[in-house]
């Protein structure tokens, strides 16, 4: 039975390793992690039939070590899911809208995304501002927060309302770096700012506690859209990304 499920689970992510690859490309390495998964399923099946065996002492402790992994992991998951859903307030002071990878000149479809949620949030709240937030990247013709910059002039929001930032390249340059550019813009205290971090809903959770950290200010959820198909692969990474930083002490 047990070799059953591992043969099971084993075609199911290879299947899905496969459906990324023709979906969106390889873009980013860590679809391999699907393929990775299967291939260690066929493994476990494959040892099963054998009879092959752990030591009772070992087996114990790879079920324990898997076990606690799992029960943090899923903790985190759940956290994110719970940002997803976050409506945020009217009336903040600005956005934050992270970056994410530029083809040529064009958005990606998850950049799209966030430019779409920051300019209804614009459109609706006049006394708003937004920090575009990202470099330029490999493959990319302009820089992230130029692309951003762009779609939004031509959406009709008035240049004094948008700041580039391009120098960042991860999501705690975006925050670091986004923060000082409001902090040299006022001259009042930024306790009583409320600022908005906008990117796509599996990562809301991530941008958002990294920026309650870095950021003396208030600070609240905009999640944006995502990929319906990629959603599972975005989720394990975005829970992956989260206990990184967690550990690097970022959040």
């Amino acid at each position: 039975m047990l070799d059953e499920i591992m043969i099971f689970l084993g075609i199911l992510c290879t299947a899905y390793f496969l459906g990324i690859w023709l979906y969106a490309g390889l873009s980013s390495k860590f679809p391999v992690i699907w393929l990775a998964a299967g291939l260690c399923f066929f493994a476990a099946a494959a040892g099963f039939r054998m009879g092959i065996h752990l030591p009772a002492g070992l087996r114990i402790l790879v079920c324990a070590g898997a076990g606690i992994f799992l029960l943090i992991f899923l903790i985190t998951e759940i956290l994110i899911v719970q940002a997803m859903f976050h409506k945020p307030e009217p009336g903040m002071d600005y956005l934050v809208v992270l970056g994410a990878q530029v083809k040529g000149k064009r958005p990606s479809q998850s950049l799209q995304y966030r430019i779409d949620e920051a300019y209804e949030y614009l459109k609706e709240n006049p006394g708003a501002r937004a920090v575009l937030s990202g470099g330029q990247g490999d493959g990319e013709a302009i820089s992230e927060a130029q692309c951003m910059y762009e779609y939004l002039i031509q959406k009709g929001i008035h240049p004094s309302r948008l700041i580039k930032e391009e120098q960042s390249v991860n999501t705690t340059q975006n925050i670091e770096f986004s923060w000082k550019l409001i902090e040299e813009e006022q001259e009042k205290n930024t306790d009583s700012f409320c600022v908005g971090i906008v990117t796509n809903s599996f990562h809301v959770y991530r941008g958002t506690a990294i920026a309650r950290k870095k950021m003396n200010c208030m600070v609240q959820e905009v999640p944006a859209k995502s990929n319906a198909f990629l959603q599972i692969n975005y989720m394990v990474r975005e829970g992956l990304g989260v206990l990184k930083d967690k550990a690097a002490g970022n959040l």
